[in-house]
Protein backbone atom coordinates (compact mmCIF):
# COMPACT_ATOMS: atom_id res chain seq x y z
CA UNK A 1 0.00 0.00 0.00
CA UNK A 2 1.16 3.17 -0.84
CA UNK A 3 1.75 6.06 1.72
CA UNK A 4 1.65 9.87 1.36
CA UNK A 5 3.10 13.10 3.51
CA UNK A 6 0.29 14.22 4.93
CA UNK A 7 1.27 17.40 4.93
CA UNK A 8 0.27 20.60 2.96
CA UNK A 9 3.24 21.43 0.80
CA UNK A 10 3.95 24.12 -2.12
CA UNK A 11 4.25 22.64 -5.89
CA UNK A 12 7.18 24.38 -8.61
CA UNK A 13 6.46 27.65 -9.83
CA UNK A 14 4.67 26.01 -12.72
CA UNK A 15 1.85 25.26 -10.94
CA UNK A 16 2.05 27.98 -7.65
CA UNK A 17 -0.78 28.46 -5.20
CA UNK A 18 -1.92 24.73 -5.88
CA UNK A 19 -1.79 22.74 -2.73
CA UNK A 20 0.40 19.26 -2.47
CA UNK A 21 -0.93 16.92 0.09
CA UNK A 22 2.22 14.69 0.65
CA UNK A 23 0.71 11.35 3.32
CA UNK A 24 19.99 17.22 -1.99
CA UNK A 25 37.83 25.41 -11.73
CA UNK A 26 40.53 25.92 -14.20
CA UNK A 27 43.53 28.06 -13.31
CA UNK A 28 43.91 28.11 -17.30
CA UNK A 29 43.57 32.02 -18.73
CA UNK A 30 42.38 30.02 -22.46
CA UNK A 31 39.37 31.94 -23.64
CA UNK A 32 37.08 29.42 -24.97
CA UNK A 33 36.12 29.90 -28.53
CA UNK A 34 32.14 30.65 -28.98
CA UNK A 35 30.00 27.66 -29.49
CA UNK A 36 29.24 26.43 -32.62
CA UNK A 37 25.51 25.55 -31.50
CA UNK A 38 22.90 27.25 -30.85
CA UNK A 39 22.57 26.92 -27.03
CA UNK A 40 19.52 25.15 -25.70
CA UNK A 41 16.79 27.66 -23.82
CA UNK A 42 14.31 25.07 -23.23
CA UNK A 43 15.60 23.27 -19.90
CA UNK A 44 13.10 20.35 -20.73
CA UNK A 45 15.03 19.90 -23.88
CA UNK A 46 18.42 20.75 -22.34
CA UNK A 47 21.14 17.88 -22.02
CA UNK A 48 21.14 19.52 -18.27
CA UNK A 49 18.79 20.99 -16.04
CA UNK A 50 19.21 22.58 -12.49
CA UNK A 51 16.94 23.87 -9.97
CA UNK A 52 17.95 26.15 -6.83
CA UNK A 53 15.56 24.90 -4.38
CA UNK A 54 15.35 28.49 -2.15
CA UNK A 55 13.60 29.61 -5.68
CA UNK A 56 10.24 28.53 -6.67
CA UNK A 57 10.74 29.02 -10.35
CA UNK A 58 11.35 26.73 -13.82
CA UNK A 59 14.83 24.78 -13.73
CA UNK A 60 17.88 26.08 -15.95
CA UNK A 61 18.91 25.00 -18.95
CA UNK A 62 22.58 23.93 -18.96
CA UNK A 63 24.68 22.36 -21.80
CA UNK A 64 27.27 20.61 -19.46
CA UNK A 65 27.30 19.53 -15.91
CA UNK A 66 28.28 21.41 -12.98
CA UNK A 67 32.39 21.01 -12.06
CA UNK A 68 31.86 20.26 -8.25
CA UNK A 69 29.42 18.49 -6.51
CA UNK A 70 27.89 15.14 -5.32
CA UNK A 71 26.75 12.79 -7.76
CA UNK A 72 24.52 10.00 -8.15
CA UNK A 73 22.27 8.40 -11.02
CA UNK A 74 23.02 11.62 -12.67
CA UNK A 75 21.83 13.92 -10.37
CA UNK A 76 24.48 16.61 -8.92
CA UNK A 77 23.44 18.38 -6.13
CA UNK A 78 25.99 21.49 -4.77
CA UNK A 79 25.10 23.00 -1.18
CA UNK A 80 25.98 26.20 -0.56
CA UNK A 81 27.42 27.39 3.41
CA UNK A 82 23.67 27.40 4.86
CA UNK A 83 22.87 23.70 3.12
CA UNK A 84 20.46 25.26 0.32
CA UNK A 85 21.38 22.60 -2.19
CA UNK A 86 20.92 23.81 -6.09
CA UNK A 87 20.08 20.16 -7.97
CA UNK A 88 21.20 19.22 -11.28
CA UNK A 89 19.48 16.94 -13.45
CA UNK A 90 21.00 15.09 -16.51
CA UNK A 91 18.81 14.57 -19.45
CA UNK A 92 19.64 10.82 -19.21
CA UNK A 93 19.58 10.78 -15.42
CA UNK A 94 18.26 6.81 -14.40
CA UNK A 95 15.07 5.82 -12.97
CA UNK A 96 15.28 4.56 -9.43
CA UNK A 97 14.53 0.60 -9.07
CA UNK A 98 14.96 0.63 -5.58
CA UNK A 99 15.58 3.71 -2.79
CA UNK A 100 19.35 5.32 -2.90
CA UNK A 101 20.69 7.56 -0.28
CA UNK A 102 24.00 9.73 -0.29
CA UNK A 103 24.87 11.53 2.88
CA UNK A 104 26.17 15.29 1.27
CA UNK A 105 26.81 16.53 4.90
CA UNK A 106 26.92 14.24 8.53
CA UNK A 107 25.45 15.66 11.51
CA UNK A 108 25.71 15.59 15.08
CA UNK A 109 23.99 14.03 17.70
CA UNK A 110 21.61 10.80 18.37
CA UNK A 111 20.59 9.49 14.57
CA UNK A 112 16.73 9.64 13.85
CA UNK A 113 14.85 6.87 14.28
CA UNK A 114 10.96 5.50 12.92
CA UNK A 115 8.29 7.26 15.47
CA UNK A 116 10.40 10.61 16.17
CA UNK A 117 9.47 13.87 15.27
CA UNK A 118 11.85 15.72 12.93
CA UNK A 119 12.15 19.06 11.22
CA UNK A 120 13.76 19.02 8.17
CA UNK A 121 14.29 21.66 5.28
CA UNK A 122 13.85 19.68 2.29
CA UNK A 123 13.56 19.97 -1.71
CA UNK A 124 11.52 17.58 -4.07
CA UNK A 125 12.14 17.34 -7.47
CA UNK A 126 10.43 14.78 -10.42
CA UNK A 127 13.40 13.17 -11.84
CA UNK A 128 11.68 12.30 -15.35
CA UNK A 129 10.34 15.80 -15.43
CA UNK A 130 13.57 17.29 -13.74
CA UNK A 131 11.11 20.05 -12.27
CA UNK A 132 10.80 21.03 -8.16
CA UNK A 133 7.24 20.49 -7.23
CA UNK A 134 8.08 21.89 -3.48
CA UNK A 135 10.75 23.44 -1.72
CA UNK A 136 10.59 24.12 2.42
CA UNK A 137 13.46 26.58 1.37
CA UNK A 138 11.67 28.60 -1.49
CA UNK A 139 8.64 28.79 1.87
CA UNK A 140 11.15 29.94 4.11
CA UNK A 141 10.32 28.04 6.66
CA UNK A 142 11.22 23.92 7.63
CA UNK A 143 8.59 21.65 7.93
CA UNK A 144 8.43 19.27 11.14
CA UNK A 145 6.34 16.04 12.03
CA UNK A 146 6.46 12.27 13.23
CA UNK A 147 8.50 9.74 11.03
CA UNK A 148 5.53 7.36 10.86
CA UNK A 149 4.54 4.88 8.29
CA UNK A 150 1.23 5.73 8.32
CA UNK A 151 1.80 9.40 7.48
CA UNK A 152 4.82 9.33 4.87
CA UNK A 153 5.77 8.05 1.67
CA UNK A 154 7.77 5.14 1.96
CA UNK A 155 10.93 6.28 0.40
CA UNK A 156 11.05 8.72 3.40
CA UNK A 157 10.23 6.15 6.22
CA UNK A 158 13.13 4.14 4.73
CA UNK A 159 15.74 6.93 4.07
CA UNK A 160 15.35 9.53 6.62
CA UNK A 161 16.50 7.09 9.77
CA UNK A 162 20.28 7.42 10.69
CA UNK A 163 20.49 10.87 10.09
CA UNK A 164 21.38 13.64 12.51
CA UNK A 165 20.68 17.72 12.89
CA UNK A 166 22.56 18.90 10.61
CA UNK A 167 22.77 16.36 8.33
CA UNK A 168 21.66 16.64 4.77
CA UNK A 169 20.65 13.52 2.88
CA UNK A 170 20.05 12.77 -1.38
CA UNK A 171 17.19 10.13 -1.56
CA UNK A 172 16.36 9.11 -5.12
CA UNK A 173 12.77 7.50 -4.26
CA UNK A 174 11.57 5.00 -7.00
CA UNK A 175 7.84 5.10 -7.56
CA UNK A 176 6.72 2.58 -5.70
CA UNK A 177 8.08 3.56 -2.33
CA UNK A 178 6.67 7.36 -3.58
CA UNK A 179 3.34 7.76 -5.35
CA UNK A 180 3.52 5.21 -8.00
CA UNK A 181 1.13 5.65 -11.15
CA UNK A 182 -1.61 8.28 -8.66
CA UNK A 183 0.38 11.02 -7.77
CA UNK A 184 -1.36 13.56 -6.33
CA UNK A 185 -3.55 15.79 -8.78
CA UNK A 186 -2.29 19.36 -9.14
CA UNK A 187 1.45 18.06 -7.51
CA UNK A 188 3.34 18.31 -10.58
CA UNK A 189 4.90 14.91 -10.26
CA UNK A 190 4.11 12.67 -13.19
CA UNK A 191 2.85 9.21 -12.69
CA UNK A 192 5.82 6.23 -11.95
CA UNK A 193 7.98 8.83 -11.48
CA UNK A 194 11.21 8.70 -9.56
CA UNK A 195 11.60 11.41 -6.89
CA UNK A 196 14.53 13.36 -5.82
CA UNK A 197 14.50 14.88 -2.44
CA UNK A 198 17.44 16.87 -0.62
CA UNK A 199 16.47 16.75 3.67
CA UNK A 200 18.56 18.24 6.26
CA UNK A 201 17.48 17.62 9.41
CA UNK A 202 17.03 20.68 11.53
CA UNK A 203 15.53 19.01 14.73
CA UNK A 204 14.81 15.44 16.19
CA UNK A 205 12.56 15.23 19.37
Amino acid sequence: MRRSLNYVLLPSAAALGVALLLAGCSGSTEVNQAPTTTPVTDAALAPFATTDCALAQPPTPEQSAPMEGQESGGVVVQLDAAGVPTVTVAAGATPASELVSLDLTTGAGAPVVVGATVEVNYCGIGLQSRTMFDSSWSRGAPASFPLDPGGLIQGWVDGLPGMKVGGERLLLIPADLGYGSNPPQGSGIEPDETLIFIVQVTAVS
